[in-house]
This record gives structure tokens, sequence and C-alpha cells, in this order.
């Protein structure tokens, strides 16, 4: 039986270049004939000058709707079939065979970091969630989940597809079970505490798992008053109180999550409070009231969406490590962090060193890090470096 005659996406020179450096995405810009390709479909992607020799550029998802209009697959042009895709998630799940145990939380599968594009999965102990960000991978999604459960055998399958970057690419909001089933919450052990995770609630796929091991070096710097701000659920926050640290406040203007991170609290024995409040109205008024504090985090939204966005959001990061940095003690650490894609490092960076300027402090650079390393950054393919996190003292 023949494989199928594929569409072939035409695609301008600067396109081309960007697939040859190894950059997994053409931009509608870069596309000047679709070959009458589908949303979804998988497609041969070519040069205006032809197909074949130094022209074809290989395989491609295609998503009409989308600004993204290929996800490179592979820089071959054989059809990728069941095997191929049951290859790819096999040796994206072995590389983290080693990063949380059978009861722990990890990411399985971060898109085109991995060479899937469009595809994340998260394990929380026995159970998977997963998301299908783009028009192709989601065309896979009943495919996805038999993989999953003949490489896992997992004890449900979840899918969260509720975020926005699916609007961007035409597809419907949809979560739910896949395959399987569970009652209630699962119970996790993240960082050597215990959660329990609803696969249907909260943010990302149930919890945040970028900052895993920011959270746990943050442990090691616990001492004295402690502040965790744009907390959500805790996870800094329980892991200074859990460090041994004197007292330690949350900071979110979530009720719901700051309920939950108590609840996580009690269920191992540590003790903390929580203020329901305006991250930036509670620094200043902290600061009005000659507040002072040991260690002080912060880990907000992020507050650049798009390039359009940069210029307010430098104003809101400045903003608020600046009032931090004026409520901790000499001595004191600030862990900083920003997740927003088109704030560089180097921004980022220079955005502290002027904080801590118009402070009056004079500030070491502890360590710089980035996300866990279940989030592997693709070299060719920034846009999968997002996450920024400083660890600072202030002398």
């Amino acid at each position: 039986m023949k494989p199928p005659k594929l569409p072939t996406v035409r695609i301008k020179q600067r396109g081309a270049r960007r697939l040859r450096a190894g950059h997994p995405w053409v931009y509608r810009s870069d596309v000047q004939d679709d070959g009458g390709a589908k949303s979804g479909d998988v497609v041969r992607v070519a040069t205006r000058h032809g197909s074949g020799g130094r022209n074809d550029l290989g395989l491609a998802f295609y998503s009409r709707e989308s600004q993204i209009q290929l996800r490179q697959i592979s820089q071959h042009t054989s059809m990728p079939d069941r095997e191929f895709w049951r290859q790819r998630l096999q040796c994206s799940i072995a590389r983290r065979s080693d990063l949380a145990d059978a009861d722990g939380a990890v990411r399985l599968v971060f898109s085109e970091a991995d060479k899937l594009p469009g595809l994340i999965v998260d394990r929380y102990a026995d159970v998977l969630v997963i998301q299908t960000q783009c028009a192709g991978s989601d065309a896979l999604k009943k495919l996805w989940v038999e993989l999953l459960c003949e490489l896992l055998s997992p004890r449900a399958v979840f899918e969260r597809n509720d975020t926005p970057s699916r609007r961007l690419e035409g597809l419907a909001f949809e979560s739910g079970l896949l395959s399987g089933k569970l009652d209630g919450p699962v119970e996790v052990r993240i960082g050597g505490l215990s959660h329990l995770v609803h696969p249907l609630e909260g943010q990302k796929t149930g919890t945040y798992l970028d900052q895993q091991e920011n959270q746990v070096c943050a442990a090691g710097y616990s001492r004295g008053r402690c502040l965790d701000v744009f907390s959500y659920q805790g996870g800094f926050g329980l892991q200074l109180a859990q460090g041994g640290a004197e007292e330690v406040t949350l900071v979110d203007q979530s009720e719901r999550a700051l309920a939950a991170a108590q609840q996580t609290a009690e269920r191992n024995q540590l003790q903390l409070s929580v203020q329901a409040a305006n991250a930036f109205d509670f620094l200043r008024q902290q600061h009005k009231a000659s507040q002072e504090y040991d260690v002080v985090v912060l880990d907000p939204p992020a507050f650049a969406k798009n390039k359009a966005s940069v210029e307010g959001a430098l104003r809101g990061y400045k903003e608020v490590n600046l009032r931090a940095l004026r409520l901790l003690a000499d001595e004191g650490i600030l862990v900083t962090s920003s997740c927003s894609y088109h704030l560089s490092v180097d921004l980022f960076e220079e955005v502290l060193q002027d904080a801590a300027q118009d402070a009056g402090r004079v500030v070491q650079v502890i360590e710089r890090r980035g996300q866990s390393r279940d989030h592997p950054e693709r070299l060719s393919f920034p846009e999968s470096r997002y996450l920024k996190c400083f660890v600072l003292r202030v002398l």
C-alpha cells in the first residue's frame, strides 16, 4: 500500500533559512503556497524553486489559522507512522528517567524542545495530563493516548486543552478524562512534600512544574522571616517553611490558591501564614510599616505576553523588585523570577540592576537559574527558554 500523497507547502527563502538553522517554526508571512493543505495536516515543505534536493525541507504540521503555520516534524520526507511517533515519545520519556520518583511529578514531553511539536505531557505519580497546542498534535490526540498507555500504563490520562494559545490555532477548549479512571485528586511528592493535584483544576496541567528545582534551591537559603510574593499555591513558601524559616508569609490575590497552600502546609505539618492582597500594594505597605525580611521570593505571572507589552513589563518588574529589595535586611536573599519569553536574560538582569540602584542597595548575584531540567531548552529554538531565576544577596 502506497503512503498517502502529502500536500507541499512552499515557503520563502527567509523561512527556509530559519528551518535550516534549526528553528522549527515557519510563520504565515513566509508561506507562499499552501498546496491546498488543511489545518492539522502533515505536509512536505519546500522552497518556491521546486522540490527535491536542497529545496526539500522535510515534513511539518500545518495550521491555516495560526501565525505559526508550519511546525517542523523532521528534516526527512518519509511519512511519520505510528512507530515513528512511538519512538519519539519513548525517547522523550527516557530522558526524564532519573528526574522524578514514581510518586513524583515531572514533564515528560516539552513540545518542540523534544521534537514533538505542540505536545505537552506531564506525569503526576501514575496519572498523565496532556496538552495538544497546535492543530497537528491535536489531530493525533487519540494516538498520543494509545501510545502513552502502551509505554507507561497510567491509571488515568486527562487533557487540559484550555490554554489561550489554542484560540490562536482555531482550536476549541477541551478538558476531561481521556482514559482510565481517577476519583478525586492524585497525591504526588514535590520537593519532598506531599501535594494533592487536581488534573482538571489549577494552573497549567494542575500545578507549575518548571519551578520545582528553583523551589528546592530556595529552601537552602531559608532562615528568619520569609516572604513569598505571587505565591499561588505556595511552591516556594512551602519549601522555605520546610527549610527551617522562623516565619513564612504567602501573598497572592487568589484566596482559593492560598487555601490550597494552607491545606498542603497542614498535610506536611508546616507552619505558614497567608495574605490575600495585590502584591504591589502589599510590598508598598510593608515598606511604609518598616517591615524587614531575611528572604523574599518573587514569582510573578508573565508581565510581557508579547513584544508590544515589553515596555510596560519592564516597569512592572522593576517596581516589584525595587520594593522587595527595600524590605530585605542586610545579607538578605532575594529569589526573583520572570517567565516572560519576550524579556531576555540580559534585559531582566538590567532591570534588577536598575532596581538595586534605585533602592540604594548593593547586590550580589549568587545564582543564575532557569527552568527545571524536565523543561529543557533547545538551542536553535529560543522560545523554549523562557524562565529566568536569580538568587541575589543584599550587602
